[in-house]
């Protein structure tokens, strides 16, 4: 029976630490699969960033989901009486808001896009009192990139009934149309930086005209975004530390694994009775 213990305490051994090199190894594959896939989204962001802006088509408006991250051109009117603010939106260490209002487009279809038209300094005097900003009353040829929503910012408590023109902590596209009782398309566009040189050169002269009228237009809106593809680089950043500590753990594992088989052979051969 005596005989049987080292070699039990082998297999226990053996089962083990292969369980847990291979749980660990896992785990370290995983986060560099997370990290691969925030690479892919970073190069979409920052081809879709350099391209021509694309018109918005009523075949895309069916398939809302395939406009993410694509640079779009859009044409229509501003709905300033349906605004909705976004409270807590610091820039550059200073508190405000995001100015979220839909473009109504009118031709060759109809639909509402809700376009962050950029950020505004809150008053500290005031919280509720919005700076000034102007707002064009024709139709404005618009441009920007495409997001699924803004983020969201996390709530302590239900958020008071939302109104038109109030301060908003989160956005959502069902609360929106409740409150305006008309449905947007569900995506977000961050109008691009009213500066010419932000714009890709391109042959043609629908965008560099776009990009003139916007440069001219000085609404009083800060379009300074944050750099999208900077935050997904910090987030690539960490997936590869969590995956070096998850294979230097497997690592470890598997040494110790193989320095207790070594003891239990040795052992074994010196009492093989």
């Amino acid at each position: 029976m005596r005989a049987l213990k080292p070699a039990r305490r082998m297999v226990f051994a053996v089962v083990a630490g292969a369980l847990a090199i291979a749980g660990t190894t896992a785990l370290g594959f995983w986060q560099l699969r997370r990290a691969a896939a925030k690479e892919v989204l970073q190069q979409e962001i920052e081809r879709s960033s350099r391209a021509m802006p694309v018109a918005l088509s009523a075949d895309a408006l069916s398939r809302p989901q395939s406009l993410i991250h694509k640079h779009l051109q859009l044409r229509g009117h501003w709905l300033p009486d349906r605004v909705v603010y976004l409270d807590n939106r610091p820039q550059q260490g200073r508190a405000g808001f995001y100015v979220l209002m839909p473009l109504a487009i009118d031709q060759p279809f109809s639909a509402d896009v809700i376009v962050n038209r950029g950020w505004l300094p809150r008053d500290f005097d005031v919280r509720a009192r919005i700076a000034p900003y102007r707002t064009p009353d024709d139709a404005v040829t618009v441009t920007g990139v495409a997001l699924a929503d803004e983020p969201h910012l996390l709530e302590l408590a239900a958020q008071p009934d939302r109104r038109l023109g109030g301060i908003w902590q989160n956005f959502d596209f069902d609360g929106y149309a409740h409150a305006s009782g008309r449905k947007p398309v569900p995506i977000i566009v961050r109008q691009d930086p009213p500066n010419p040189a932000s714009y890709p050169r391109v042959v043609g002269d629908t965008v560099n005209k776009a990009a003139r009228d916007a440069a001219a237009e000085a609404d009083g809106l800060d379009r300074n975004w944050p750099d999208r593809g900077g935050a997904l680089q910090s987030q690539i950043d960490r997936h590869h530390g969590y995956a070096f500590q998850w294979f230097a753990l497997s690592a470890s594992l598997g040494a110790l694994l193989v320095y207790q088989l070594v003891r239990l052979v040795k052992h074994a051969r010196k009492h093989p009775s």
